[in-house]
């Protein structure tokens, strides 16, 4: 765990990589995923000083149980006002039971409490407008139907949280890897200057960025 850039916080990896970013707005705190231990998940924002139950928002990338997992936990232990955000391609999975192989669930062994979204986003781009900020919610998809990346611009810097971008590719995650090539062809074009990626860390400048991309794109082709 660490502060990566202004504003912007990891908070370990609790199956996956979890990030967040302080609106120092009403808005509040915006999570990127939940991952699956929410005592790591508080334990590391009061770390901050900040408070977890300002968390007012959650954008989920995709469906899968490492990142979805303590959705209703943070809703119902925090805040019961928090928000769920998700694409509509994956949104049933998160809502849902039923879905133990798209969300592999059942690789975990964990029984997935579902959540209600606020918003089930549709198109190729979707802005939230939260305090100053905006995160920019681009649909990639490819290791899911439904997987999207984030971007936030913060004092000239574009962050980009690009989480799961080395797959895998599954039948039953529905991937598709010619949608994958797309997705990261619409990523490298964005010439983030910082990646926040899902399992894998930090990567900077923007010329690391374009590294672990293109690496990957090379090798799932």
């Amino acid at each position: 765990m660490k502060k990566i850039f202004k504003n912007v916080y990891h908070l370990g990896d609790s199956g996956c990589s979890v990030y967040l970013v302080d609106t120092n707005s009403d808005d509040g705190l915006v999570l990127i995923d939940s991952g699956m231990n929410i005592y790591l998940i508080v334990k590391n924002i009061n770390s901050f000083g900040l408070n977890p139950k300002n968390i007012k928002h959650c954008i989920l990338t995709h469906c899968h149980i490492d990142h979805i997992a303590i959705c209703y936990e943070l809703k119902v232990s925090l805040n019961e006002n928090m928000k769920f955000y998700a694409h509509d391609l994956d949104a049933d999975a998160i809502e849902q039971k039923g879905y133990d192989r798209k969300t592999a669930a059942s690789w975990y062994g964990v029984d997935y409490n579902p959540i209600k979204l606020h918003k089930r986003f549709t198109k190729e781009i979707e802005i939230l407008k939260l305090g100053d900020y905006e995160f920019q919610c681009i649909h990639t998809p490819g290791h899911t139907p439904g997987s999207i990346s984030v971007l936030v611009e913060i004092d000239d810097t574009k962050i980009l949280f690009g989480q799961d971008i080395h797959g895998p590719f599954m039948r039953s995650f529905g991937s598709n890897k010619g949608d994958y090539q797309k997705s990261m062809q619409k990523l490298l074009d964005l010439k983030a200057d910082m990646l926040l990626e899902g399992h894998f860390g930090v990567f900077q400048p923007a010329e690391e960025v374009y590294k672990y991309i293109k690496g990957y794109m090379d090798s799932n082709r």
